[in-house]
């Protein structure tokens, strides 16, 4: 499959228009008229990614995340993204990404999150099938149980789990945004609500507001929560006809806890 071609299915996929206003999905890097065959999916693109790209024969690398965001003045190889851009490009290796435009569709981000902790009926935040975020039902159980099934269904990473609510909450329904949610913490209507990267004040906004309304807040690895997409995204590669290979590299940043 050529460049190209991809890039035509993947507009039909992830439409461009849904992504955020602020959001670069799409084609980083690459030669329109290459030939395609192995493909690598992966969260993040780093040079651990791209080598392992090399190492696997896949001349084109799928990830969640855009490496350009909020534009790029220089490629100089003394800094890392220049360095990953020329070492991708010297082994004509292209590079996409299908960002928030992946978040809000069937069967994309949110969607596969949901389910892969148990959500059913899912559907977004605001009511849609197509839109940010996912809410709706799980088997009734407690905060405490809940936890133990979330941290046995996404994978481990140094960051850990950490929540805010009564461990002995009833668990009925459930609300998540993979990524970085806690803009939408005001149209979760559910009894906990799972996100990534929450700062202390809106962390602290919400631990008060439950005081008066029980709510539980839990916050995921941004990698864990996002990286269950990446077997749904291999399914639909597959369904295209690309040899398709699940990254190695966990990208997740952080390199241990102290507690």
């Amino acid at each position: 499959m050529r460049t190209a071609e991809f890039l035509e299915w993947a507009e039909s996929r992830w439409p461009r228009e849904l992504a955020e206003t602020w959001d670069n999905p799409g084609l980083i890097s690459g030669n329109l008229d290459q030939e395609h065959k192995n493909v690598l999916v992966t969260v993040d693109i780093t040079h651990e990614v791209v080598d392992e790209a090399i190492a696997k024969n896949c001349s084109l690398v799928v990830a969640h995340h855009p490496l350009l965001m909020g534009g790029l003045d220089t490629v100089r190889e003394d800094l890392y993204k220049g360095r990953l851009l020329t070492h991708a490009i010297r082994n004509e290796i292209a590079l996409f990404s299908a960002h928030t435009n992946a978040d809000v569709v069937k069967n994309g981000v949110s969607d596969s999150l949901a389910r892969a902790i148990g959500i059913q009926d899912a559907i977004a935040l605001d009511g849609s099938h197509v839109g940010h975020g996912r809410v709706g039902k799980v088997k009734p159980t407690t905060l405490n149980d809940f936890l133990g099934k979330l941290k046995a269904s996404l994978p481990e990473t140094n960051r850990g789990i950490s929540f805010i609510g009564d461990l002995n909450q009833n668990i009925e329904s459930v609300a998540v945004v993979a990524g970085s949610g806690m803009s939408f913490v005001d149209q979760v209507k559910a009894d906990v609500f799972i996100t990534s990267d929450v700062k202390h004040h809106p962390a602290l906004d919400f631990k008060q507001q439950s005081l008066i309304r029980p709510q539980s807040l839990i916050e995921i690895s941004h990698y864990a929560a996002e990286s269950v997409w990446l077997e749904v995204l291999a399914d639909e590669l597959a369904g295209i006809g690309l040899e398709v290979i699940l990254s190695s590299v966990n990208t997740d940043p952080w390199d241990g806890n102290l507690k």
